[in-house]
């Protein structure tokens, strides 16, 4: 059986999980807190008429243990009163509408996962939703992400020559290239210094890579070469 040839760079859809754990807006917190703890999972979308209109997390339902929330003087002297009521609704919420966090940030099936783990740092997520329009096609979590950092050396490897070959339009196969532990050893020659320094930009990349030790050469220098061609100053030799 044909198998298919690993990513040059991974997407969402690539690691998220599929199909997903749902529950609709009036289920109760109860539910919830037993779903997640039976799952092992931190955090369950909230879906109605097919579309993704929350999402829940432990962070939400621990509103639920948290007396101070509704207690004078307490931690809501900390929040804004934006943050107080949304403090209250959810320590007083019933079922998932209630207690849910909306709107929700989400990807696409195309977004790459070096961004879909920019965004988690940014927000201060642990997981995301991944749909396609308004529908709900899987979610992603850190765990997720860190697959990408476990590819295979061989995946590595296979990936690198793509790169090399379909992305960059260089022919990898009068290059070394060596991978151990997703550290990248590229050693050969290429034609040009620019196509050099784009390989090790590129691969650099690489979903996998953890590091890039270059030994690449080239022929011919053709930075030098346009420093050597450009006119320079067309003023020079004009009278001031």
């Amino acid at each position: 059986m044909a198998t298919t040839p690993p990513r040059v760079r991974l997407l969402a859809r690539d690691v998220m999980t599929s199909p997903v754990i749902t529950v609709s807006p009036d289920t109760p917190v109860k539910e919830i807190a037993q779903l997640l703890l039976t799952h092992h999972i931190s955090g369950v979308p909230v879906v109605s008429d097919g579309k993704l209109v929350g999402i829940v997390t432990e962070a939400d339902l621990l509103y639920k243990e948290r007396p101070e929330v509704a207690e004078e003087g307490g931690i809501l002297r900390l929040f804004r009163r934006g943050q107080v009521a949304e403090a209250e609704r959810k320590a007083e919420g019933m079922v998932a509408r209630d207690v849910m966090t909306s709107p929700v940030v989400t990807v696409s099936e195309d977004t790459p996962v070096r961004e879909v783990a920019a965004l988690m740092a940014r927000r201060q997520i642990n997981r995301v939703p991944v749909v396609r329009g308004e529908q709900l096609v899987g979610i992603v979590s850190r765990a997720d992400v860190l697959r990408a950092l476990v590819r295979s050396d061989e995946e590595i490897k296979e990936a690198v020559r793509r790169a090399l070959l379909e992305e960059l339009w260089i022919d990898p196969s009068g290059l070394n290239i060596e991978v151990h532990e997703g550290v990248v050893t590229l050693e050969g020659e290429v034609e040009r210094r620019s196509d050099k320094e784009l390989a090790e930009r590129w691969v650099g990349t690489i979903d996998g890579v953890v590091r890039l030790y270059s030994r690449l050469t080239y022929r011919f220098d053709d930075r030098q070469a346009r420093m050597e061609t450009w006119p320079g100053d067309p003023w020079r030799n004009v009278p001031r």
